[in-house]
Formats: structure tokens, sequence, C-alpha cells
């Protein structure tokens, strides 16, 4: 279940009828993007102090994506009322009719099979983004190849002993790594192994298109290293910054980017979601050409000793192509081309 995000309240206008107060103006952030509504909001002030609970959801709908379309209270509201708001943030517009999938099979994906399109029925309620992360593949990560630790001797925890089944990885012994392209987004996420406790590393997530290279850097509430900021986050989802980490854009904010680190109260396995605009991407590295590139790989070398590759499903350029990317651990690459057609009603020719 997702949580909600908590935004802790600053100052805000709070009207008063003599000494006591009574009601609380709720701006109207409709029209808003996501981050600018979460601004606006935190500015809100409750009566002693209290913290306005910030609740967001996700749809699709005719308004432009990462826009927010509705909100459940706005305008002057009684105190008692305003302990909670309920913000609506689209997805863009929902797809017209069903994708089907064309398979021209020119090789195999290993274990991995082939990444599905996204059914907008499924529960996606685990990720902020609202993607469905277990209907696409999966790769097991480590800063090293801890192979046989895994599947002989044992990777032990406080002196318990783990292991997987050979040739299998877990979150117990490894990282969880997944990315995932839209042609407007490129989304990261990453399930931290069981040994990194409830901590995340966010430094140097390095993402390679064809031989160029753009690199970021995730950062806490305080704008500090998320790496060390995640050692005292409290347990739940927090919204977290990221940063470009090269070229003359280093160490400012990414536009347009988000991402959230949850942790658990069960004190492991720690989950970094983000989500980068290719733009902003460009913006770094102006040599990406992004009508041309036919692979992405991702690193990040403080929790991966390979690569991961990232490649369009189909033979167009990756964006114009809107397909989705699948991630194939190592440096070979076999592909399945998939095309996506919309299903048509029998009188269409």
């Amino acid at each position: 279940m997702t949580m909600p995000l908590q935004v802790k309240a600053k100052d805000s206008i709070v009207l008063t009828e003599g000494n006591v107060n009574t009601r609380v103006s709720i701006p109207d952030v409709t029209g808003m993007t996501e981050s600018e509504a979460i601004k606006a909001l935190s500015e809100v002030t409750l009566p002693n102090q209290a913290e306005l609970e910030i609740i967001k959801s996700y749809a699709y709908s005719s308004v432009s994506a990462d826009v927010v379309y509705e909100q459940s209270l706005v305008g002057e509201v009684e105190k008692e009322d305003a302990k909670s708001i309920h913000i609506s943030i689209s997805m863009g517009e929902e797809p017209k009719a069903p994708l089907m999938l064309i398979n021209e099979s020119v090789g195999s994906m290993s274990t991995f099979g082939l990444a599905r399109y996204l059914d907008t029925g499924t529960d996606t309620s685990g990720s902020q983004f609202g993607i469905d992360w277990d209907s696409l593949p999966c790769s097991y990560e480590y800063n090293w190849d801890n192979s046989m630790m895994c599947w002989d001797y044992g990777v032990w925890i406080n002196g318990v002993c783990y292991k997987t089944p050979r040739g299998e990885y877990s979150t117990d012994v490894r990282h969880k790594v997944q990315v995932y392209c839209d042609g407007t987004y490129l989304y990261t996420r990453i399930v931290f192994a069981r040994d990194f406790w409830s901590t995340a590393n966010g430094d140097n997530y390095r993402y390679f298109f064809d031989d160029k290279e753009a690199v970021f850097q995730f950062v806490g509430p305080k704008g500090n290293s998320l790496t060390n900021e995640s050692k005292t986050m409290a347990v739940g989802t927090t919204q977290v910054g990221i940063q470009h980490s090269m070229g003359t854009m280093s160490s400012e904010y990414v536009n347009g980017a988000m991402a959230y680190l949850t942790k658990f109260e069960s004190g492991i396995n720690a989950i970094l979601e983000a989500k980068i605009p290719l733009s902003e991407i460009v913006s770094q590295n102006p040599g990406i050409d992004m009508d041309t590139v036919g692979a992405i790989q991702f690193q990040s070398p403080n929790i991966m000793y390979r690569k991961v590759t990232v490649s369009g499903a189909d033979t167009l350029p990756f964006v114009t192509a809107g397909v989705l990317f699948i991630a194939v651990p190592g440096s070979a690459l076999l592909l399945r081309k998939y095309h996506k057609k919309r299903k048509r009603n029998e009188q269409t020719v």
C-alpha cells in the first residue's frame, strides 16, 4: 500500500475570530505541477501548529501528465475540516484502446522473459508513478560478483545465513534493479539488499546512451547526500531530490525529476523510485541524440559491478517508438522485437 507523503506545515495565513483560530485558508493548487502543489500546500499552517497531511493519488485524465486536476479542500475551511487534503495528479490521457503485441522472435531473453505493456487495470499502489513494476523484468545486482556467497557459502547478516538456489537471487542477498522508459521519462527502481538495512545509496547513478553518458545523484530533504541522510530518515515514504552530477549542470536540481525513498518498519529493503525527464538528460549532455539512440545502459558502481542494459523493443528510435524498455543483466543483449497495434473494430480497415 502506498504511504501518503507527510508534509510538515510551514507559515501561512490563518483567519481568526477574536483570539480563537476558526478557519484556515487552503490554496487552490489545481493546474499546478505536483512539485508546485506540494510546495504551496506545505506553506499552510493549521491551528496549534498541527501538521497538514497531504494524500496523493494518480490517475489517467485529459489534463497534462504531472498536473494536479482535483483537490478535496480549497479556500477558507473550518479548522476541524483542515486536517488532511487529497490531491489527484494526472498521468496524462488513457490509451483509447488496449494494446496488442505482435511477436517477431529473433532470439531469447534468457530467464527474464519479455516485458509486457502496462495493464491499466493492474493495481499499481506500490508505485508513486503508477507503474506496475511486477510486470517488468528485473536484474539482481551487487558491487561485486557475490554469486558463490549467495549459492554456496551464504550471506551472513547478524549471525543468520541467507542463501538462494543456484542461478537465482533475491533481495536477501542482492539489490533488485529495474529500469523502464515511456518515451518521456526514464524510470529507475532499486530495492536495496538486506545488508543495507533501511538505508540507500544515491551516489553516481550513471546512464549510458550508446557511447554517451549522463550522471545523477540523489539528495535527502536537507539537501545532503541521500547515502547519509537515509540513515536517519523516518519510516514511510519521503520525497527526495535528484541533482545533475556531470558537466556544467553539476549540483543543479533536475527540472521535472521526482524521486521517493520508502523505509519500512522491518528495517530492511528500502526502496528508491525515481523518474528523470529525457529532456533533462539531453540538457546535461547535448551530445546525446534521442532520435538515434539504440541502447541505454545503467550502472551505479556503489551497488553494481556490471551494467544493466536497457534497449528499445522496436526498431524505431526509442523516443518516437513510445514502447517499453527491458532490463537485461550484463553486456550480452538478446532481443525480441515487439510492435504494438491498437485493437480495431471489425469494420475498420
